[in-house]
C-alpha cells in the first residue's frame, strides 16, 4: 500500500514537465479560492510554499509530515518548466525578483509591510486532501499559460520610510 507522499508523487508525475509547489492550508473554502482567484504569497515564494520534485516521493512524504499542522489541504502549484525558465530570464533581464515576473497583478504592502504578489489561478494544478487521499484537479489551471504575455515586470518596490 502507498503512503500519502507517495500517492501524490504518482499524480505529479503525470506532469513531470512542470515545477511544483506545495502549500498546505485548513480550510476547503480557503482553496477553492485559491483555485478561482490565484495564490497570494509574501516577499518569496519559497516562504509560503516547499519546492518539490514528484520523482522523489520521500521528499513529498516529507513535507506532508512537516507541514500536517498547517493543514489537511495541499495546494499544488504547477508551472511547466519552459514557462518557468522564462519567468526566470526575464526576471534577470528586468533585474528583479522572478516574483515581479509571475505575479498576474501589480505587487503591494500587506499587513507586515511586506511585499504581496500573486500566482494566477492558471497556475494551481489543484489541491490533495491529505486524510482522504484524493486529487482534486483545478479547472482553471493551464499548462499552456504564461503570465509573462499580460504583464511587463517592474522593479521590486521599496517600502517608503513612515
Amino acid at each position: 500500500m502507498k503512503n500519502k507522499g507517495e500517492l501524490l508523487a504518482s499524480v505529479l508525475k503525470e506532469y513531470n514537465d512542470c515545477c511544483f509547489f506545495l502549500h498546505n492550508t485548513r480550510e476547503q473554502n480557503v482553496v477553492e479560492k485559491i483555485m478561482n482567484e490565484g495564490f497570494i504569497f509574501e516577499n518569496q515564494l519559497s516562504h509560503s510554499t516547499d519546492r518539490i520534485n514528484p520523482k522523489e516521493p520521500i521528499e513529498i512524504t516529507y513535507f506532508l509530515f512537516q507541514r500536517k499542522e498547517y493543514g489537511l489541504y495541499t495546494v499544488i502549484i504547477a508551472i511547466p518548466r519552459s514557462v518557468y525558465e522564462r519567468y526566470s530570464r526575464l526576471s534577470n533581464t528586468h533585474d528583479t525578483g522572478i516574483e515581479e515576473v509571475m505575479t498576474i497583478k501589480d505587487p503591494w504592502f500587506g499587513e507586515n509591510d511586506e511585499l504581496m504578489y500573486m500566482i494566477s489561478p492558471k497556475h494551481v494544478l489543484g489541491y490533495f486532501h491529505n486524510r482522504t487521499q484524493e486529487f482534486v484537479l483545478n479547472e482553471k489551471w493551464d499548462p499552456l499559460y504564461d503570465n509573462s504575455s499580460f504583464r511587463k515586470p517592474t522593479k521590486r518596490l521599496i517600502k517608503p520610510d513612515k
